[in-house]
């Protein structure tokens, strides 16, 4: 596996996006991210500040069916 890049969750979701996926909708911190390629989604907590932890970039990226590898390649 390779390593996770520590980013803002910010960050994160503009990566997600760029990837191809779209913000469907937003409540408070948390943003609901769409992945049109498997009809996926899930929610990211996003607050200011803080970076995304390994876990939770991890698990996102399997809840939206995304490999980590072709993720970090098109990023």
């Amino acid at each position: 596996m390779p390593n996770v890049p520590i980013i803002s969750a910010k960050e994160f979701c503009k990566r997600l996006e760029k990837y191809g996926c779209v913000l469907v909708g937003i409540r408070g911190s948390h943003h609901k991210i769409h992945n049109p390629k498997t009809g996926n989604t899930t929610p990211v907590s996003v607050h200011a500040g803080k970076d995304v932890s390994s876990w939770v970039f991890t698990s996102t990226l399997r809840q939206l069916g995304i490999e980590i590898e072709d993720f970090l390649a098109d990023t």
